[in-house]
This record gives structure tokens, sequence and C-alpha cells, in this order.
């Protein structure tokens, strides 16, 4: 599509910057919740709004079941199963802020094809037809320890020789008055590397760009996995999202640690300084993680020769926040 690329390429040549929207970022702290809870839509409200989006949400009060997004502040990450569904795998928000959303995909069960029925954000003024920056996301809890370990219902990711090449995917569209704009697709798991040890569960905020999306008025949100049964995906089709609309170093320059990524623009080998116990990775521009690693050292080398030439992020997360750099590959 002649859009994707003509985005990609004004984005890479950093002249994109200057018309992007300054409209308010979704942070969902701006949602008054008590420690420890969520709303899924009980009061039958039909969704919510954080700054300049409304997220839509439907409650059944027959089976007291939810889907498409609810909001939550629980910082349970270890506690497996349906009953943990509210729960971000990071055990809160991004850059250590306590809200985020949760979004629910459901199934097409009245159709018999048990695809997933996307979900939808609604832009709002200032921000609707405007480029839309990024987006932080991570897995929920119930997902991600269903695909680390299994359950009655869906395999453990991998299997039991860990061989498997089992993938969950994250699936965004840009729409501008009902017309499809482009798409971004974010590996939430990945275990198709030939190097078993590169398998990953994303277990962090990690940020993607919707740049390429170009003007929208709105998103959906869709998952994918190649756990599937005789009655759709068995993955639990849940995941988190924060800021939505934010920068994409994710947080302000006081960071609390500091990393140094050189050369930038690189051509073969990239280097990562401050970077001890804290996980790492590196992604393109549209979200496909192509390289994962927790570091125990203060400085590691990437081998990026083997990759195009173009832009890539690297976001490493440590003491609870997390930052996202942009790296030129020459």
């Amino acid at each position: 599509m002649k859009t994707k690329y003509f985005f990609k390429a004004i984005v890479a040549l950093g002249i994109l910057l200057p018309v992007l929207s300054n409209a308010q970022i979704s942070t969902f702290d701006d949602l008054t919740l008590s420690a420890e809870s969520y709303w899924n839509g009980s009061d039958l409200n039909g969704g919510f709004v954080s700054g300049s989006a409304y997220f839509f949400n439907n409650y059944d009060t027959t089976y007291s079941s939810w889907n498409s997004f609810s909001y939550s502040d629980i910082t349970d990450d270890t506690t497996a199963g349906w009953a943990n569904q509210y729960s971000a795998f990071t055990g809160g928000g991004a850059n250590g802020s306590s809200n985020y959303a949760v979004g629910n995909v459901t199934l097409n069960w009245l159709s018999g094809t048990y695809n997933p029925i996307p979900i939808s954000v609604k832009l709002q003024e200032p921000l609707a037809g405007s480029i839309i920056k990024g987006v932080f996301v991570t897995n929920s809890t119930y997902a991600a320890l269903s695909m680390r370990n299994g359950d009655n219902y869906a395999k453990k990711f991998g299997g039991d020789s860990g061989n498997d090449p089992d993938w969950f995917l994250l699936i965004i569209r840009g729409y501008n008055q009902g017309i499809f704009t482009d798409s971004v697709n974010f590996y939430l798991a990945d275990y198709r590397f030939a190097d078993n040890s590169q398998d990953y569960i994303i277990d962090y905020w990690a940020y993607i760009n919707l740049t390429i999306l170009g003007s929208v008025d709105s998103l959906t949100f869709s998952l994918r996995s190649s756990d599937v049964g005789s009655y759709g995906m068995n993955t639990p089709a849940f995941f988190c999202i924060d800021n939505l609309n934010d920068i994409d170093n994710g947080i302000a320059d006081n960071f609390t640690f500091d990393t140094k990524a050189y050369p930038n623009p690189v051509q073969n080998i990239l280097n990562l300084e401050g970077v001890r116990n804290a996980k790492i990775g590196v992604s393109t521009l549209t979200g496909k993680i192509i390289y994962s690693v927790d570091s125990h050292y203060d400085k590691i080398r990437i081998d990026l020769s083997e990759y195009p030439a173009g832009m890539y992020f690297a976001t490493i997360q440590k003491q609870g926040k997390s930052v996202t750099k942009k790296i030129i590959k020459q």
C-alpha cells in the first residue's frame, strides 16, 4: 500500500513530527479507582473516556461478563487463571503509573467461525483525524501465565520440547471516516526463533509507533494466536495498553537511570550502555521484535548487520520504568 511506505519514508527522514497532534494522552490515570480494583462496565455505561479517546465496553448482565475495554490498577502478576483477568503482567501501568486499560477480544460464536471480533477506540476532538504517535502495550497476567505454563484450555507455548513455533499477535488497525488506513502487527509472544533462548513473552511495557497509520479517527485492536482449537483461539484473548498517543521515548528526559545507544546511525553493531539488570527489546517500525534479552551486564552489543536499513526502536526496562530509543540503521 502506497500510504504505508509514504509514512515510513517521512518518519525515517524526521519530517513527520511537526504535524503530530498535541492532544491529550490516554493515561487512564484520569479515571478514579480505589486501590487494587477495576471497572468492567457493570454499570452499563457502554464505555469510558480517557484523554481524548472513547473506549468501548460491552457488559453482559446474564453472564456477568464483559469484552472490549476495561480499566484497572490491579498489581497481581503471579496468580494464574480467569479470576485474575484484570491484571497487567508488569504489575502496574507504564512508567510506574497505577492505571491502565485491559482489552478483551471476544470470539464470534454466533457465526460459528469463532474468529476474533476487533474491539474499538473512537478518537475525540482535538485528537480525531490526527496522526497518533504511539501506544504502550503488554500482556495481561492471565494470558502470559497461560502461554508460559499452559492451562486447562490452552497449551504451553513451545510445547514440552520448547521447539513448537507458537506466537500471540496483536493487530492494530487505523480508520478515518470509516476508511481503513493501515495496520500495525505486534507479537506479544513469539516462539518461532531457531535459537530457543530468543523466544519471549512480553513482560514489560513495549512501545508501538502508530504514525504509519496516518490520520485516523478510530482504532481497532484484535488478537491472533498459533494455538487454535475447534472453538477458535485457545490463548486467553486479553492484553493491556497504556499512554495512547504518547511520544516515542515513553517518559520524560529526567530518567531514574541513564542509558546510551551508539553509534546512531548504526551500520552493524549497536552498543547499549547502562543496561545492567534491564530487559531489552529491539523492534522494527511496524512493531516486530527482532531481539529480546535480559541483560546482566552494563554494556551489551547487538548485531544488526543482517537487518535492512531503516528505523528501529530499542526499549530498555529497568527499575520499574522504561525508555525507548530510536535507532537508525544505515
